[in-house]
């Protein structure tokens, strides 16, 4: 009787154990999500805000995650909100491993902030030459937010320049 008590708690703990480093191995994986950005158009030619931004999201690991939520704001460096989300991700959706998702999300952007923002790294005609030239505004900004994966909240602190 001993002996099947013993081997029915040491069953219970294998599976455990196996459990917990699945989910273990599975949250580790997610701190390997990477949020980027395919396109950020934030004026047109007549230097007038517009909303044309696609974000990408990058699975970096051998993972599969069901992503069932995303919410992302851009700021700039000194924390002004540049722009928001402005609808929540509408269907979920699978990310296989080593694989680069567009975000099908919906952004408002603040004109004020904008052009405050493209005044402090230079003003327009600085924006203008940078975008002429190399195709980026050359404005530094901060993605925050996070990311729902199987069921875990991954945050989101990007900095990059567009």
């Amino acid at each position: 009787m001993k002996k099947i008590a013993f081997l029915f708690f040491f069953l219970v703990v294998f599976i455990a154990s196996v459990k917990g480093w699945r989910v273990y191995r599975k949250v580790r994986h997610a701190q390997r999500l990477k949020i980027g950005v395919q396109k950020f158009k934030i004026l047109n030619f007549s230097f007038t805000p517009v909303s044309n931004i696609v974000l990408s999201l990058g699975n970096f690991s051998s993972s599969t995650f069901m992503i069932s939520q995303i919410k992302v704001a851009a700021y700039t460096q000194d924390g002004q909100l540049l722009a928001e989300q402005t609808a929540p991700l509408a269907n979920s959706f699978t990310l296989l491993p080593n694989q680069n998702s567009t975000l099908p999300l919906a952004f408002s952007i603040k004109a004020a902030t904008v052009i405050s923002a493209l005044q402090s790294i230079g003003g327009l005609t600085s924006v203008a030459a940078n975008y002429l030239t190399s195709g980026k505004y050359g404005l530094p900004i901060v993605l925050k937010g996070f990311v729902e994966a199987e069921n875990t909240q991954i945050p989101i602190h990007e900095p990059i320049t567009i």
